[in-house]
């Protein structure tokens, strides 16, 4: 059985406890270059073992309530006490 590798790339080590704030690098073509991508922010706060919630928001590009409520929480993330892990993309779809 072989595993699949993703084309998509981040600088988050999502098993690493604490607070962290980076990219995720998604391959984007487009008239200019063949070999762009697009950079979507994120945040994870990680804390022992436990479930993973991942909220995302920007999914549609005439939604702004989504990215400014994950916005919001991303700035309180590092102050919260969870027992597991919270992943936050505020805005999954830039191009829309």
């Amino acid at each position: 059985m072989t595993t699949a590798t993703s084309r998509i790339t981040t600088d988050v080590d999502f098993e690493r406890d604490g607070f962290q704030t980076g990219t995720l690098r998604v391959p984007h073509s487009h008239d200019r270059s063949a070999y762009g991508h697009i950079a979507i922010p994120l945040a994870v706060l990680k804390n022992g073992d436990g479930p993973t919630l991942l909220l995302t928001g920007g999914n549609h590009g005439d939604e702004y309530e989504g990215p400014v409520a994950l916005m919001k929480l991303i700035n309180r993330m590092p102050a919260l006490s969870i027992a597991g892990r919270l992943i936050v993309i505020s805005g999954l779809n830039f191009p829309a």
